[in-house]
């Protein structure tokens, strides 16, 4: 398309350049010519003008430069702001989550007097993709993704077609339709290179499988799929930045303690700027707590996660803050998350980890009818597109609560025998390897400390104390101190090396 843009501008009277980039510059940029676009830009005969400006901060945003981009858009801003090209590049560039809906709301605006210099397939997709970054209206985002992949196809826009399923396929995960997501990517055309939008989004149909295997619980599936897009010194902020909080994630669940150190180094490569109205720095933390208590160093987590509760607009990332916080024994935070999660509407592995993480709540204060009431509802909402992994933390108090709900009977029964076959798997996984922090707590078995004088001595909560003493038990297969200490000497003992 480029050498035909080239050739239409070639013949074409200078006055009608600009008409020419105005209807072609989306396009463009959607099937990774964004170079050669900039470099038509450059050739124009007024590169001052305002629309040129806007078209190559794009381009300079698209290549990585954020800080061209930004002194670009601040040169073209002199154009009306419901204009149609300044319309789609503040959709683009603009980072916060206020002012792109407000950008958005006009880009709709702007939509219907698409004229004839007017890319729409392009813009559809644009405002379908901002959409789903928005997190307002998924069913909106998914019925814009739709219609801009079906424009395209119309025109025979292939790669414009190829980007709105891709996007749609995320926007259905996001809803937690997973399975129309995978028959979506499972038909999803190859790219036929690299793109430069490809680059700029980061590996989503790889990162999209990934999320859909972490929250069906195939957290070793995850791990692989993620594992395959992370990219050192990526920009932090795109689809490679989710797959490193989802792996991440995967990590902690499955306790793969020697990749905890890593998993660190992953997550320092996560902005902490808004970018496309995501709340980067809100994802990192939560992230980043659930990280530190896996290592044992939940005062840590505490401190890491704190400033997580000062905004909404991460419903996902709230939901699984209100868990962590239930973990911790902090019930008073856990509810603090839990309004977070609700500010925004919530997609369905959301909401079941939520209500997974009431039903806890409600265990552990003894209200039984409301615990089992709201893990039914979790079932029901989770059964048909098999979300899992709220169901399979390693704790007892869910582990109590779903052998109870087996045994009361739920109409959800099939689906339940499901969760517990997984969590005897992830059990076995995770039996005989103990943590950093369980080792510490054994070795405060050998004394004569009590458990809230090993609470004091470690630094930690004294239920998170009782959680490792738990988790230890388990791993071990005793019931008691004494014999936990004599387990581990005669695990001890048959790791020497014989000395015949």
């Amino acid at each position: 398309m480029i050498e035909a843009v080239r050739q239409e501008i070639a013949e074409s009277d200078p006055d009608r350049v600009r008409d020419i980039l105005r209807r072609n510059w989306l396009r463009l940029l959607l099937e990774s010519h964004t170079r050669a676009l900039e470099q038509l830009c450059l050739d124009h005969p007024d590169p001052g003008d305002p629309h040129i400006l806007l078209i190559r901060a794009c381009c300079r945003d698209l290549l990585g430069d954020s800080v061209g981009a930004t002194f670009l858009r601040g040169q073209g801003s002199r154009v009306a702001e419901d204009d149609f090209v300044a319309c789609f590049t503040e959709l683009l560039l603009a980072p916060d989550t206020s002012s792109k809906a407000a950008i958005a709301d006009r880009a709709r605006q702007a939509l219907t007097r698409c004229g004839p210099d007017d890319d729409y397939p392009s813009a559809l997709f644009l405002l379908g993709w901002t959409e789903v970054r928005l997190r307002r209206d998924l069913a909106g985002a998914i019925g814009l993704l739709r219609s801009a992949a079906e424009e395209a196809r119309l025109r025979g826009h292939s790669e414009t077609f190829r980007l709105a399923r891709s996007n749609l396929a995320f926007a259905l995960t996001h809803a937690g339709m997973f399975t129309e997501a995978e028959g979506i990517l499972d038909d999803l055309p190859a790219a036929p290179s690299a793109s430069d939008w490809d680059r700029f989004e980061g590996g989503l149909p790889q990162a999209n499988r990934g999320c859909i295997d972490y929250w069906r619980g195939d957290f070793d599936g995850a791990i692989v799929q993620l594992d395959s897009i992370v990219v050192e010194g990526s920009p932090g902020s795109n689809f490679e930045a989710l797959a490193r909080l989802y792996l991440v994630m995967s990590i902690v669940a499955e306790k793969r303690d020697d990749r905890y150190y890593a998993a660190a180094d992953l997550l320092q490569g996560v902005t902490t700027a808004d970018k496309h109205g995501i709340p980067w720095d809100t994802l990192r933390r939560v992230v980043s707590a659930w990280l530190a208590h896996a290592e044992g160093d939940d005062e840590r987590a505490l401190s890491v996660a704190a400033p997580a509760l000062a905004r909404a607009g991460a419903p996902v990332a709230h939901a699984l803050l209100a868990e962590l916080y239930r973990t911790l024994g902090e019930p008073a935070l856990a509810a603090r998350a839990f309004r977070l999660a609700s500010a925004t509407p919530m997609p369905r592995y959301a909401r079941v980890t939520a209500l997974v993480t009431s039903a806890a709540l409600h265990a552990s204060a003894g209200q039984g009818s409301q615990a089992h009431d709201d893990l039914d509802r979790a079932l029901e909402s989770a059964a048909p597109e098999r979300i899992l992994a709220p169901f399979l933390a390693d704790d007892p108090v869910i582990d109590d609560l779903l052998g109870a709900h087996a045994q009361r009977g739920t109409r959800h029964h099939q689906f339940l025998l499901t969760i517990l076959e997984r969590r005897g798997r992830l059990t076995e996984l995770r039996a005989g390897v103990l943590t950093r922090r369980e080792h510490e707590v054994l070795a405060c078995l050998r004394t004569t400390m009590t458990a809230a004088e090993i609470s004091t001595h470690l630094g930690i909560a004294y239920p998170t104390v009782k959680s490792h003493l738990r988790s230890l038990y388990r791993k071990l297969g005793v019931t008691t101190r004494r014999d936990a200490v004599r387990a581990d000497l005669r695990r001890v003992a048959a790791l020497r090396p014989s000395r015949d």
